[in-house]
């Protein structure tokens, strides 16, 4: 059963965790933090714009305001300065600060010829040194300068009497500010909050995806190729999660493929050339022994029997065969009719191949006595095995567009030739090669024996167990021959004696 999106992704937001040598960062709190940071530093940016703005009403807004109570003041005291009253004036500046509280205070300047005389009814702070910049004009003016200014001359019938100096109260701008930061605060709050909810959820939604490609990646990189993400949306992250499942499809296939090869192949050559397409198999010798079995009167069976059968008969034996040998440590090069070619030291080495190839050999006619099938004359069908080792031609062999990776060579055609020797259910090997098999065997000398491509004779026999160690071995790699449950690819080689 495929896995759901849900199950994925319940796992693979675990699973993977704690395979970083770093702390984990999610992409979701990337995000958030990032929108969230971004919008504060527009919305701060967007407040200094707007307060700029808003000063520069407020400016205008009191210039208005100022020209009103400055000509006011001016028109009331222009007569008293001119005459020099500075009792009056004092009271209509007294009376005027009283009746406009956003005037902090009045500075009045004579002009020259007035005794230079500056009045100030407030509390000066003589570092702004206004007595030296307050300008000359007929007009309302706003003074740059810390505090807020607006000043003009004081005009009678021509005459210049001197000059007016009005400082007004920030405070309803300070208000302003305070209150306008406030609203801009709560509404920075609230759009970053919301903002962040929403860009923690929409990464969290994109992220999902991503985490689930993940996990699915390391089920992959164990070797399930079963596992299929569900594709939703029309997006980047949409079009990688296909093209995962179309990937791991194709993995997937692929190791169809190779379980395909794996029974008709080399196993080794199989494994090379999924890990290594471009790899180039090189020829060459090796030490190995082979292993020949082939039916006794497999011409007569297979005449008086129904083809069915025949194939049946056949790939019964075969099946306890390739198990037995695969026990062993060995693997089969190819079944020729109705034998079988089986090699030891290739592609795995093992330097007890003679021994090993020897007790597959005892097996395997073990086997066919368990089987106990038989021909339609009513004899059991047996096999003839034959043993050899020496250097062989590890090779392909074929043509370019059909090749088989195989062995070749006068150890391949003497262990061939070995089989004919003996009797159904006997393994006959040259007297070499059981020099080499170690204790635990006997061996029945048949005599030196003219071998077809061999120049001398060789002296042969037939190769029996002697301990009970052996003995017990051997039956040991029948049972499990005959269990179900074996696994085709063993490659175990049992605990030797």
């Amino acid at each position: 059963m495929k896995p759901t999106a849900e199950d994925i992704a319940d796992t693979g937001s675990e699973s993977g965790r704690e395979e970083h040598p770093y702390p984990r960062f999610p992409i979701r709190w990337r995000w958030t933090i990032l929108v969230g940071t971004a919008i504060t530093l527009a919305v701060g940016f967007l407040y200094l714009i707007i307060l700029d703005m808003e000063h520069d009403a407020w400016l205008k807004s009191q210039a208005e305001q100022a020209e009103v109570h400055v000509d006011r003041l001016v028109d009331e005291i222009k007569l008293h300065m001119l005459s020099g009253n500075t009792t009056e004036t004092a009271l209509i500046v007294d009376n005027f600060l009283d009746k406009v509280p956003a005037v902090l205070g009045v500075l009045i300047q004579y002009a020259p010829g007035k005794s230079h005389r500056t009045d100030s009814y407030y509390e000066y702070d003589s570092s702004h040194n206004l007595l030296q910049i307050l300008p000359d004009s007929a007009q309302v003016e706003y003074m740059e300068a810390e505090v807020l200014w607006h000043t003009k001359s004081v005009v009678f019938s021509g005459t210049n009497v001197g000059r007016v100096g009005v400082r007004f109260s920030e405070k309803s701008w300070n208000e302003l500010a305070g209150h306008l930061a406030s609203k801009m605060l709560t509404a920075a709050i609230v759009v970053v909050v919301l903002s962040s909810l929403m860009v923690f959820w929409i990464a969290g939604r994109m992220s999902q995806p991503l985490e689930m490609l993940a996990h699915a990646a390391r089920k992959v990189a164990a070797g399930d190729y079963h596992i299929r993400l569900p594709v939703r949306g029309n997006d980047e992250i949409t079009d990688a999660v296909n093209q995962f499942n179309i990937m791991v499809g194709e993995l997937e296939h692929k190791k169809e493929l190779r379980k395909v090869f794996d029974r008709y192949l080399n196993p080794k050559l199989v494994s090379d050339v999924f890990e290594n397409a471009d790899m180039k198999v090189e020829n060459h010798r090796q030490e190995v022994t082979i292993l020949f079995a082939d039916m006794v009167q497999f011409t007569a069976f297979s005449e008086s029997t129904e083809t069915e059968n025949v194939v049946s008969v056949l790939n019964s034996h075969f099946e306890v065969f390739h198990r037995v040998i695969a026990y062993y440590g060995g693997h089969v090069d190819k079944y020729i009719g109705d034998a079988v070619m089986a090699v030891f030291n290739h592609p795995v080495d093992d330097v007890m191949h003679v021994r090993h190839a020897a007790k597959a050999g005892l097996a395997m006619s073990m086997a066919c006595q368990r089987l106990g099938l038989l021909q339609a004359n009513g004899e059991p069908i047996e096999f003839r095995i034959g043993l050899n080792c020496g250097q062989a031609i590890v090779c392909n062999i074929g043509a370019a567009k059909r090749l088989e990776y195989t062995i070749i060579g006068d150890t391949v055609n003497v262990a061939s030739r070995m089989g004919g020797l003996g009797q159904g259910g006997e393994v006959v090997m040259p007297a070499e090669t059981f020099e080499r098999l170690g204790e635990g065997f006997k061996y029945d000398s048949i005599g030196a024996r003219s071998i077809k491509g061999v120049s001398q004779a060789m002296e042969c026999g037939v190769v029996r167990p002697e301990n009970a160690d052996v003995e017990r071995n051997i039956l040991h790699a029948v049972n499990l021959a005959f269990e179900t449950a074996l696994p085709e690819d063993v490659h175990q080689i049992s605990g030797d004696v």
